[in-house]
């Protein structure tokens, strides 16, 4: 943190302390319906949810009510819902939007503990618009499962007013499923700066597992960051509509996984949307029955498509990016990827950036068809493939240092070149405006296996590589980064190289290493990044001075 925010950080703790960090009070339900009835018995979420913003007196609940609320101070600081007593809660109507105390009452934790029967407490959403409604950057939601309803959980917030971004509304180890519409909605209008982090996450059977609406201006934004999310039977992972002229919006998707549905990303823009929007997709798998990433951007807002180190494979004939029309503007890079389906990168004369480095393409044609930034393609491998630069393409493309195995490269611009500089080639050929220069004698990029990923304590680590001829490996093992830098070219580190350790000796051809882990449960909790580094032996000239093949992020469990 550099010393203004440092500063900046201390002056809003030093004023907002007296509330974020008061005592709170904690409010039990127990009722199984969600709003109740007025001094009953029962203290419903509804009805803690209003205490909480300040809309309830506790003064007006009964007795039996007032005695689930514990704790000290002036305000409620916790909801929480017990398993053991409360397994579900029947919706009656949607539940009260959740507004919180304010800044100085500090951050409300909407929270589901479990039972050894019953893992989290269920709200039953029935055929109800939404479930949940948060309309505050103060709050947490964790240890629920939304069952049912329209939308799960539905989330516009106001600016935020100097709050650090950090201080975003939360949906923390939750289980979303069977919503008709979206498990998660996220909108924004005018000034709002609608912000939601969703982690170790669940959502499954459903039509949309987020949906975004970005119809901000000025400084307004829309934000969704999500990280360990599962989605299974999702049809659409993230479906953006935008219609923003704010500033800048974004859809993150860290370490998650995504299976049995048509398209992890779709994006449809109005032409006169103008704001910024960007895909930020890292340690990300997914496997689609239609196109992986669908983006359809405009001439008047820049579209960011930012993926690295993941698996994408698009169902029969799918394209696992697709980024059109070739008069939108686009800005997109990628590493560390394996590719099974076509990819169709297009942008206009004002695209700032296309770049592809360390990727690895299967069974796939992959188009070029830019006016702008000039497409970037390094250390490459494509596999039984087809690279194509179509007429319409302006932008000359080039193919440095990679590996071509029965893969024709076709250009049919003459208006962009094509070349192919330093490469390995088999098979295949190189056809229409492309030449093939200084063809690299023998392979040189080697490729490694890691597994498994979550080893179990006491147990063993198997490192694979398959290194060519001439190319020696030695590994490495560092911490990772939580949000790796991955605009860097032509290197990323997925770990930190401050924290790295490397095994002794040195690897070559097909080798297996065993890394036993101690029985040591600090271990547990860790996230590793193992990788291989490769040089070559010979002094060939073709290979690079050292390159970083693809590791994977190893986690050590029980």
């Amino acid at each position: 943190m550099n010393p203004s925010s440092l500063l900046a950080t201390g002056l809003f703790l030093g004023l907002a302390a007296p509330g974020l960090f008061a005592q709170g009070l904690v409010a039990t339900v127990n009722d199984p319906l969600s709003h109740g009835q007025p001094n009953d018995s029962f203290l419903s979420l509804d009805e803690a949810i209003r205490v909480a913003n300040g809309t309830l007196s506790m003064a007006s609940l009964s007795a039996a009510e007032q005695a689930q609320i514990t704790g000290t101070g002036m305000n409620v600081l916790t909801i929480r819902v017990m398993a053991m007593n409360t397994p579900t809660i029947t919706l009656q109507a949607p539940l009260t939007d959740v507004m919180g105390g304010g800044m100085m009452a500090g951050r409300l934790t909407i929270m589901g503990m479990g039972s050894a029967m019953v893992p989290r407490p269920t709200l039953l959403g029935g055929t109800e618009t939404h479930i949940l409604a948060l309309r505050t950057h103060l709050v947490t939601v964790m240890g629920m499962r939304f069952d049912g309803g329209q939308v799960a959980v539905d989330a516009q917030t106001p600016a935020m007013m100097g709050m650090p971004m950090t201080e975003m509304a939360r949906l923390m180890n939750c289980e979303l499923d069977g919503q008709t519409t979206a498990g998660v909605h996220l909108h924004g209008s005018g000034g709002d700066e609608s912000m939601l982090m969703t982690m170790n996450s669940r959502l499954s059977n459903m039509p949309v597992g987020y949906r975004l609406d970005d119809q901000t201006t000025g400084t307004g934004m829309v934000m969704s960051e999500n990280e360990f999310i599962t989605m299974d039977n999702v049809t659409l992972g993230a479906d953006v509509q935008d219609d923003g002229n704010g500033v800048m919006s974004m859809f993150m998707l860290f370490r998650s996984q995504y299976a049995q549905g048509q398209t992890l990303a779709r994006m449809r823009r109005t032409a006169s949307s103008a704001n910024q929007f960007m895909f930020r997709i890292v340690h990300t798998d997914a496997v689609c029955t239609g196109d992986v990433l669908d983006l359809q951007g405009t001439a008047n807002g820049l579209t960011m498509l930012h993926h690295h180190h993941g698996d994408f494979t698009a169902g029969a004939g799918g394209k696992t990016v697709w980024t059109y029309p070739r008069t939108a503007v686009f800005d997109v890079h990628g590493s560390e990827m394996v590719f099974h389906g076509d990819v169709y990168i297009s942008g206009n004369v004002f695209s700032p950036r296309v770049w592809q480095q360390n990727n690895r393409y299967v069974n796939g044609t992959i188009t070029y068809d830019c006016d702008g930034a000039l497409p970037n393609l390094l250390w490459n491998v494509y596999e039984n493939s087809q690279l194509v630069v179509p007429s319409s393409a302006r932008s000359p493309v080039t193919v440095r240092s990679s590996e071509l195995y029965n893969t024709t490269v076709d250009c049919q611009s003459l208006f962009a070149a094509t070349a192919v500089n330093g490469s390995y080639r088999v098979g295949g050929a190189v056809t229409g405006f492309a030449t093939e220069n200084t063809p690299a004698p023998s392979q040189f990029l080697g490729t490694a296996t890691i597994g498994p990923v979550d080893p179990q304590i006491g147990g063993t680590l198997q490192l694979h590589a398959d290194m060519p001829y001439g190319i020696g490996c030695f590994w490495d093992f560092a911490f990772s980064y939580s949000r790796p830098t991955t605009t860097a070219e032509p290197f990323r580190f997925y770990g930190d190289p401050a924290t790295a350790i490397v095994l002794p000796g040195m690897v070559v051809f097909q080798s297996t290493t065993n890394v036993p882990l101690p029985n040591n449960s600090a271990l547990v909790g860790l996230e590793l990044y193992v990788q291989p580094v490769t040089i070559p032996l010979l002094g060939q000239s073709w290979v690079p001075t050292f390159h970083l093949p693809r590791g994977a992020l190893v986690r050590p469990r029980m």
